[in-house]
């Protein structure tokens, strides 16, 4: 995505329309990660000599690590802010397609896909909140339609680029992932500098790691009115 060179705070940080479009390239990215491995799979299948249950026990765990993140790190942005929380999605992510780029059996897919689903959970949240702080006026209900949006594309892309790659460029189990990290690496060089709108951010010692069940009280009786 474009970044304007114009929309930079006194700081050198992005902010507005820039800060914006990094926030979602990160959900778009990272969302890109889950889905680059769809191709591949069976390429893995016969790399590795796996069953059908194992492959789709490599495709579930991604469930783990975004449960983990879901219930336990929930909050993770608000209280130590919503940039350390990206940079640490981000990393996880970095960490998961290095996994990938040196599985050697299916151990490392498992892990890969563990930590995946840990760090789209974190920043998929992280992200969607950055974007409704980062847009000036009221419409909040702007940035649940962009962060969906960045959602599928990334989606999209994902298997679309990984599915490409296979198919015509040499080595398809290492390339893409090496596509995909420096992806990575240029999203978090961004993130690095955009503005940080949580006003006083805590330490992550503050976080609650007490997993949380729970619905918010102001839409609470739509969960519970008959239909």
């Amino acid at each position: 995505m474009a970044i304007n060179a114009q929309a930079m705070t006194r700081d050198n940080e992005l902010d507005g329309n820039a800060a914006m479009a990094v926030a979602a390239a990160m959900i778009a990215i990272l969302f890109a990660g889950s889905t680059a491995l769809t191709p591949l799979y069976v390429i893995y299948k016969q790399a590795f000599a796996f069953s059908q249950i194992t492959l789709a026990l490599v495709y579930a765990v991604y469930v783990i690590g975004n449960l983990a993140a879901l219930l336990v790190f929930g909050r993770l942005s608000d209280v130590v802010g919503r940039r350390p929380a990206a940079l640490a999605s981000m990393t996880v992510a970095v960490v998961s397609a290095l996994c990938f780029l040196f599985a050697e059996n299916v151990a490392w897919l498992e892990i890969a896909r563990i930590l995946s689903g840990l760090g789209i959970g974190v920043g998929a949240g992280a992200g969607t909140a950055w974007l409704a702080e980062l847009i000036e006026n009221d419409d909040k209900s702007r940035a649940a339609v962009i962060a969906t949006s960045t959602n599928f594309l990334g989606l999209g892309l994902g298997a679309l680029v990984s599915g490409l790659l296979a198919e015509y460029a040499p080595w398809p189990l290492r390339l893409t992932f090496a596509v995909y990290l420096t992806l990575l690496v240029l999203v978090t060089v961004l993130i690095w500098r955009t503005r940080e709108t949580v006003s006083r951010p805590g330490k992550l010692a503050e976080v609650s790691m007490r997993p949380r069940l729970s619905v918010p009280a102001d839409i609470r009786a739509r969960f519970v009115r008959p239909r």
